[in-house]
């Protein structure tokens, strides 16, 4: 019989693994002035009794006080997005209030962080343009209409995400 738990992998292998995946972003953390940007690859889930998806944070993640930013991988630490978008998560002062805490069955806390919360900051569409990877308010021609079209865009990505990972997950 063919087992579908992944092997347990070594700190270090997820390190490297990490390590591997953030290469991918290293240019935007280069370019937005934040080299030591907290990266932190997360799975996206939907949780027993939810509707909605999620990535959970360890108490420890957000208890750094720090931005982070994440995108949806495996368990194995594989991109699960083929244009790679990076998220992120603006730390939320008060997540200890407005995040679940969950214990898995293996006993470990943690928060579950809804994925509409997570911000695209950049994705392979953008890493492709020679355009600025960051837009600031004065750059824009007309404030309102390019803001709308900006947050339709999000939303039509989040979507998009949202039925890759309802299919796979109906795949388990």
């Amino acid at each position: 019989m063919i087992s579908t738990k992944s092997k347990i992998m070594t700190p270090s292998e997820r390190k490297k693994k990490v390590s591997e995946l953030r290469e991918e972003h290293e240019n935007y953390f280069q370019k937005s002035g934040n080299v030591n940007a907290l990266y932190i690859p997360k799975m996206a889930y939907r949780p027993n009794g939810k509707d909605d998806l999620y990535v959970s944070f360890f108490p420890s993640e957000l208890e750094k006080a720090e931005d982070i930013y994440t995108e949806f991988v495996s368990i194995d630490y594989v991109s699960e997005d083929p244009k790679r978008t990076l998220y992120l998560h603006k730390h939320n002062p008060h997540f200890k209030e407005e995040y679940e805490l969950i214990t898995s069955n293996s006993g470990f806390e943690r928060h579950l962080v809804p994925v509409s919360e997570l911000i695209v900051v950049n994705d392979i569409t953008n890493r492709n343009e020679e355009s600025k990877t960051i837009f600031e308010l004065e750059d824009l021609q007309n404030p309102d209409e390019d803001l709308k079209a900006a947050v339709l865009k999000l939303a039509y990505q989040l979507e998009n995400i949202a039925e890759i990972l309802k299919t796979k997950i109906n795949k388990l």
